[in-house]
């Protein structure tokens, strides 16, 4: 799902890239782009998170998530930082080949995201039955509680 999702999500920004106009024309123009890319966006963040936090020991799970969601972040924050820049220098006759050249940079995010989740499944190691019915050593240190007292001693 996560790889029809970022192709999906690419073909968004080409339909938005082929129609982009300086006159504003939301109805026809952008909002069939959006919808395309909502869906694209659906099927994309939960499949990636899903496959991202599904190996994860439960001992680890909350950390683990934590980090993927960061990752996320900054790759995000990677990716507008980049279309700013790019945004930045707009074209005082024709703005609209400025907005062009940034979506084609999402254009190529969403297909390399794409290109690089398909890698990673195709790779994907298989979990040996002996491994998921490995025992989470319990943990120790100061979180955690005391030993409970045995009865026998207290009499």
């Amino acid at each position: 799902m996560a790889v029809i999702g970022c192709l999906v999500n690419a073909a968004a920004m080409l339909l938005w890239y082929a129609r982009i106009q300086a006159a504003p024309a939301y109805m026809t123009h952008l909002l069939p782009s959006q919808l395309l890319g909502g869906a694209g966006v659906g099927l994309t963040i939960p499949a990636l998170l899903g496959a991202g936090s599904a190996s994860l020991p439960a001992a680890r799970f909350g950390t683990g998530s934590g980090i993927l969601n960061m990752a996320r972040q900054i790759g995000t924050v990677l990716g507008v930082a980049a279309l700013v820049a790019i945004l930045s220098h707009i074209v005082p006759g024709d703005p609209v080949a400025t907005f062009r050249h940034g979506l084609i940079l999402i254009v190529a995010l969403f297909t390399g995201a794409g290109l690089v989740a398909a890698a990673m499944l195709t790779a994907r190691p298989s979990v040996a039955a002996s491994s998921q019915s490995a025992v989470v050593p319990a943990a120790s240190g100061p979180m955690t509680e005391p030993a409970p007292v045995s009865s026998a001693t207290e009499s």
